[in-house]
C-alpha cells in the first residue's frame, strides 16, 4: 500500500530534477543565443556617444534606443549597459564616464575585466583611464589609488 504515494513522489521528484536541469541549462545558454544582438544593441548606444557629448544629453538619446538585451546602471558620474551573463564573463559592458556633465571616455569592456577590451569590439573613445578607489572604479584620473593607460590610450 505505501508504494503508490512513494512512486507519486519519486515521479515528482524526477520532474523537479527535470525542470531544475532545463532552468540552469537555459540560464548558461541565453546569454550566448542573444550574445549578438545585444553586442549590436551596445554598439549602436555606442556609435551615438561621443567624447565631450553632455552627460543630460546622452541620457535622453540613449532612452529612446531599444535596450532589450540590456541591463543598465546609472550612477552620477557614469551610465554602464551589459549584456546578458555568458559563461567565461565573454559578454561585454560599455562604460560612458563623464567629469562636469561631460562625456570624457566611452569605453567597451568584457565582465571579466575593465582591462580586457573584446576583440571584435570597437575601440575606446577619449581618455579611459582606470583606478580602483574605495570599491569603484575611477576614470580619467589619478586618486589616492594607481592609474595606467589602458588599451593604448595615451
Amino acid at each position: 500500500m505505501t508504494t503508490k504515494p512513494t512512486r507519486k513522489l519519486s515521479k515528482l521528484w524526477d520532474i523537479l530534477i527535470i525542470l531544475v536541469f532545463l532552468g540552469v541549462l537555459y540560464s548558461f545558454a541565453h546569454g550566448f543565443l542573444v550574445a549578438d544582438s545585444a553586442n549590436a544593441q551596445l554598439i549602436a548606444i555606442y556609435e551615438v556617444v561621443e567624447v565631450g557629448d553632455s552627460l543630460k544629453e546622452v541620457k535622453m538619446k540613449i532612452a529612446e534606443m531599444p535596450q532589450t538585451w540590456l541591463s543598465s546602471y546609472d550612477y552620477p558620474d557614469d551610465i554602464s549597459f551589459s549584456t546578458p551573463l555568458q559563461i567565461g564573463a565573454t559578454n561585454w559592458i560599455l562604460h560612458l564616464h563623464a567629469e562636469d556633465d561631460k562625456i570624457t571616455c566611452v569605453k567597451i569592456h568584457s565582465e571579466d575585466s575593465i582591462n580586457f577590451h573584446p576583440q571584435e569590439a570597437p575601440p575606446n573613445k577619449g581618455k579611459c583611464h582606470f583606478s580602483w578607489q574605495d570599491k569603484q572604479w575611477t576614470a580619467g584620473k589619478l586618486v589616492n589609488g594607481w592609474s595606467e593607460p589602458i588599451n593604448g590610450d595615451q
